[in-house]
């Protein structure tokens, strides 16, 4: 039988759990956008605007994200503050769901709440960066999948089979990369121990009738809008391209030394390892059951999306923090079930004085964040301020502060109707200054990775003479080797686009250089 928690359970530590996360969610307030979540931003507006993404805006990511930030413009407006009062709430439903698949395995109200104050402990010790990015908003989705499988399974409902696949379809159009989920889940239908062998093959087929539903819906809008073609090329030609500069990038010792880190001394390492004895436990008991291999298949399938994507990047990691806070809190449950009842008490203690531990350790993140987030309620600081504080990487690449300079400079000299282009990697600029990019090429890397790319060149060009911009913003000391595929700086990489460069020497004229960018006006204007 599951165990199911009562209405007034789900109300009242559901309370509890959106205290949690507003107070520990409360630090990403203070947090800007970065150079992805400025991708997504314009894209999403220029979606609610009736511009398909791919068709208007080049991004390599599924559509699942831009939609996502339609879906927070429309119901928040344009604000990067109110983003994050939105993600504070999409990630307490994704705890709640935690929350409640955890109670499912574990039979414990007490035990899920932990994995669900994991969950959200670990997702916002993130940067302004690492949040609001596809990893960490699939995770609702992915989670609501397992819950409904899990729930099938003791309920024998297609309905709920059938809307498992549908929501897992939602969550593959955020990353690709989830998709192992599928095979193994697969498998866990036809091993799961039910009489009949054509309950289990229905099983599978229902659930692929959701998933293809979704895939389907998707490829008719595309289709319907005119945008299919640019959907399949960016998706199928053009992020290849992009995924094997990692691949030649990268050095072995940097793989070893991220795969040795992330098992053995990241902040996740003991929750893979709780994870994996939980695995052990059961599979020596022979009680490896249908809701424990969906877990543990959703476990595989997240580590898998991680590494796969060879960067590490901190929000890559993302994926992994829900199935890890079940699983490492599923085998305390195992193991003060498996414990001789003398021994529970001092397990207990052992077991709490270990997560209060961890917890301190992993507290770090917030101690920088929160005095920035009491400076700004308490009128020491203005919201902008805190975003230039908060707003950097340590190598400089990338500053919001540089980048609010020079959305001032663009507003001041632009009209609201006039087009603009950055040659770089700073889509926030169209974003905050309310700018169109003349070209759907709101990033110039598409234009340089070695391949075959003389049809974007031209596309490209074609938009240009026929609508040249206002102002150009040619960026600077902005290398991204990962990224590009060269470690030169964007000025640098102009000299690799001889007719871009040669369009703007004659039509534009460069009277002004601010921070990391060089601005330059159109001729005659």
């Amino acid at each position: 039988m599951s165990f199911r928690l009562t209405n007034k359970q789900l109300a009242f530590y559901g309370l509890a759990l959106l205290a949690v996360a507003a107070m520990l969610g409360s630090v990403s307030l203070t947090y800007p956008f970065g150079r992805d979540q400025g991708i997504y931003a314009y894209a999403g507006k220029l979606l609610l605007e009736g511009k398909m993404n791919y068709k208007e805006v080049f991004d390599l990511k599924p559509p699942g994200i831009h939609f996502f930030f339609s879906f927070i413009q429309l119901v928040a407006g344009e604000s990067m503050l109110n983003a994050r009062i939105l993600d504070i709430l999409w990630q307490f439903l994704t705890a709640v769901v935690v929350m409640i698949i955890s109670s499912r395995l574990t039979r414990n109200i007490y035990l899920s709440l932990v994995s669900a104050f994991l969950y959200i402990f670990l997702y916002f010790r993130m940067d302004y960066w690492h949040t609001l990015q596809a990893d960490g908003a699939l995770n609702l989705f992915f989670a609501l999948t397992v819950l409904l499988t899990i729930s099938s399974f003791y309920s024998h409902s297609f309905l709920k089979i059938f809307a498992a696949g549908l929501v897992f379809g939602i969550a593959l159009l955020f990353k690709y990369t989830i998709i192992s989920f599928l095979p193994l889940l697969l498998i866990c239908f036809l091993l799961s121990k039910t009489e009949l062998t054509s309950l289990r093959i229905k099983n599978v087929i229902i659930f692929l009738t959701g998933l293809v539903s979704i895939i389907l819906s998707v490829v008719l809008l595309y289709q319907f809008t005119g945008a299919l073609p640019e959907l399949i090329n960016v998706q199928f030609v053009q992020t290849p391209l992009y995924t094997s500069i990692a691949y030649e990038t990268e050095t072995g010792g940097y793989i070893f030394s991220q795969l040795l880190k992330l098992f053995v001394y990241s902040v996740y390492a003991p929750l893979i390892w709780f994870t994996a004895a939980a695995l052990v436990l059961l599979a020596r008991a022979k009680k490896l059951d249908f809701p424990s291999l969906v877990l543990f298949s959703w476990v595989a399938a997240s580590l898998f999306s991680l590494i796969i994507q060879w960067k590490f990047y901190y929000y890559h990691f993302l994926v992994i923090i829900a199935p890890l806070a079940i699983g490492a809190v599923y085998f305390v449950s195992l193991l003060l079930v498996k414990l001789p009842d003398r021994k529970k008490y001092a397990a207990k203690w052992v077991l709490a004085v270990f997560f209060v531990a961890f917890a301190g350790y992993a507290f770090k993140p917030y101690l920088t964040s929160y005095p920035v987030l009491f400076s700004v309620l308490s009128q020491q600081r203005s919201l902008k301020d805190a975003y230039k504080y908060n707003g950097f990487t340590t190598d400089s690449v990338f500053m919001i502060s540089k980048t609010l300079r020079a959305v001032e400079k663009v507003e001041n000299e632009t009209n609201k109707t006039d087009n603009i282009f950055v040659w770089g990697f700073d889509p926030l600029v169209y974003y905050l200054s309310g700018r169109n990019c003349t070209s759907r090429f709101i990033y110039n890397f598409p234009l340089l990775w070695k391949g075959e790319n003389s049809d974007l060149k031209k596309e490209f060009m074609s938009k240009m003479e026929a609508n040249p911009p206002k102002m150009i913003l040619v960026a600077k000391n902005d290398p991204l080797l990962f990224i590009s595929g060269y470690n030169e700086d964007s000025k640098r990489l102009l000299g690799r686009f001889t007719e871009f460069s040669s369009f703007i020497d004659i039509r534009y004229s460069l009277y002004t250089s601010i921070d990391d960018f060089d601005y330059y006006r159109l001729k005659n204007w």
